[in-house]
């Protein structure tokens, strides 16, 4: 009897863990929590979701008043860096832009290519719900977010946007 109700006990429990979502994308030993910055930006993961939306909805981000702030990124010209492993491991490239005149120009010029690329936006400097929807407005079908990029600043060492992050390196 006592050999079955190991077995018994095991059956039970492992549709449990089975059933958990799994949230690690990749750790390098230095990796944070992905789940503060998901939930900031709106990404809200129901009970049988099977993936996270590729960009939260922005109508209920528009909804709320939209103020975003990246104290380490200002608009200006940012020197191209080699991106090295953890850039490896991004599911698609990243664009950070703002709402300033800067972005707006460099994102009318790259909308095609970041669109052919795949690659999703995060708008990190924004003063209102007006700068996000001219952002959208110039973006046109590209996903976006609004959030700040305070923490890719520090993963990636970058001072500057509007940028690309893409699997090998950072560029205007």
């Amino acid at each position: 009897m006592r050999r079955l109700t190991a077995p018994l006990v095991l059956c039970t429990v492992m549709p449990a863990f089975s059933a958990t979502p799994l949230t690690v994308l990749y750790d390098s030993g230095d990796t944070l929590p992905l789940a503060p910055l998901l939930e900031a930006s709106g990404f809200v993961q129901e009970p049988g979701d099977e993936l996270p939306p590729i960009a939260p909805p922005m109508d209920a981000v528009l909804q709320q008043q939209v103020t975003v702030r990246s104290p380490s990124l200002t608009p200006g010209a940012q020197p191209r860096i080699q991106v090295g492993a953890g850039g490896a491991h991004l599911a698609r490239p990243i664009f950070l832009v703002g709402a300033d005149e800067l972005s707006l120009h460099w994102l009318t010029e790259h909308r095609i290519r970041l669109s052919a690329l795949g690659a999703v936006g995060l708008v990190v400097e924004a003063d209102g719900v007006a700068d996000v929807l001219q952002v959208k407005r110039v973006a046109g079908d590209l996903p976006l977010a609004a959030g700040s990029g305070q923490m890719l600043a520090e993963q990636f060492g970058l001072r500057h946007y509007p940028v690309l992050i893409g699997p090998e390196w950072i560029e205007q």
